[in-house]
């Protein structure tokens, strides 16, 4: 029994013990454990501190590169548009080319056929078969056959022609023709639309059209030859890039309306040939023309007297400004006084202006006295020794050999 239980106790004391050792190994353990743990912390934190104070850990600066912008050139076609829309160009001519005729010059021969020498082109003006052209056209012809586009072909009497201003008038024997619409050529204005109808070079029946705009105002042009005694400046004229050429003379040139603004009369040139500068006869200067030749079979050309020469004034800058005109010399055939010479005018006066409108230029003042006619009342003032004076008088007929 003693043995039973010493046993028994034994038992209980080595499990006791046994109990003890597993404790204190798990609290030796657990010991451990933290010295590892403690160990590596402060290792870390070493560790750590020697790579932050080498600037391990420090942050690494990104570059980024500077922003590049991309751009697309996108090269704009060009957007080639018609000078002129071609459909207005279309309704002008298919109008228009009715109303322009061909004008075949010449003379018979002993057969009684016609020989054709020069030619240009006309313009229907009235039902009854008035037609006007160019007086160059016409000068000294005999004979004159005019053609329609469709071919039609008449025999036409000269009405008459005036060679200052070139233009001339013949008819037909028909009185039911579709006239052209007439425009004012006082409206048009430097860049509109303009339209030569003419038959250059005699190509055919149907006359050539062409475009262009009108380029300047009140141009001045000698025409003509002295050798041919046929020279005479031309005044007032509506210039034109519209190509115009040989036979075109006398043709219409129409504006945006299909209206007639003027007759086509001259082209420049130069030693290397046409230069792309077409004038021709505003239309209200040539009508008036017209109804002089009806009227009167001649045209009354006012005259005013004078030999005249541009006047200057000097502006405060120095330049030189056109500024009137100066009467040189009382003019006119065997030392006659006229129009302004009898009001009262003498030589050293300056022109200033003509019936309320401001005078410039010589060319100006001679455009308006195309205008003009024989017996016409005017008011002119003039300036003499700083002083204005005006003068009212009746302008006289321009002598046959001026």
């Amino acid at each position: 029994m003693e043995d039973n239980e010493f046993q028994q106790q034994e038992l209980f004391e080595t499990e006791k013990y046994i109990s003890d050792l597993v404790e204190e190994k798990t609290k030796k353990r657990t010991s451990t454990f933290n010295i590892i743990f403690l160990s590596s912390f402060f290792t870390s934190t070493i560790v750590l501190s020697f790579l932050f104070f080498f600037g391990v850990f420090d942050e690494e600066e990104i570059v980024l590169p500077d922003p590049v912008t991309i751009t697309e050139t996108i090269k704009e076609k060009e957007l080639v548009m018609p000078r002129v829309d071609s459909t207005e160009v279309v309704s002008i001519a298919e109008i228009a080319t009715k109303t322009i005729v061909q004008l075949q010059v010449g003379e018979r021969n002993q057969d009684d056929e016609f020989i054709s020498i020069g030619g240009g082109s006309g313009v229907v003006i009235d039902r009854r078969g008035l037609i006007i052209t160019n007086h160059h056209v016409i000068e000294d012809a005999s004979d004159v056959r005019v053609i329609f586009e469709d071919g039609r072909m008449y025999e036409a009497s000269i009405v008459g022609s005036d060679r200052l201003t070139d233009i001339g008038v013949v008819k037909i024997k028909n009185e039911n023709l579709t006239p052209i619409n007439f425009g004012n050529s006082e409206g048009v204005f430097v860049g509109d639309l303009a339209v030569a109808i003419g038959h250059p070079l005699t190509l055919g029946a149907a006359p050539t059209v062409t475009t262009g705009v009108i380029s300047a105002l009140d141009r001045r042009l000698d025409v003509g030859s002295e050798g041919m005694n046929n020279a005479v400046t031309l005044f007032g004229l509506i210039q034109t890039d519209a190509p115009i050429t040989r036979g075109s003379s006398g043709g219409a040139l129409l504006n945006q309306k299909g209206e007639l603004i003027g007759i086509t009369t001259a082209i420049a040139t130069a030693d290397v040939g046409a230069e792309g500068l077409g004038f021709a006869v505003p239309i209200n200067l040539a009508l008036g023309i017209v109804e002089d030749i009806l009227d009167d079979g001649k045209v009354l050309h006012a005259f005013l007297g004078i030999l005249g020469a541009q006047y200057f004034e000097v502006a405060e800058d120095g330049a030189r400004i056109f500024s009137g005109v100066l009467i040189e010399e009382l003019y006119g055939p065997a030392n006659d006084i006229y129009a302004i010479g009898k009001a009262g005018a003498l030589p050293g006066d300056v022109i200033k202006k003509i019936n309320d409108i401001d005078i410039s230029t010589l060319d100006q003042l001679i455009t308006i006295l195309r205008n003009k006619r024989a017996g016409d009342a005017i008011t002119v003032e003039i300036l003499r020794s700083g002083n204005t004076i005006t003068l009212d008088f009746a302008l006289d007929l321009r002598p046959s050999d001026v």
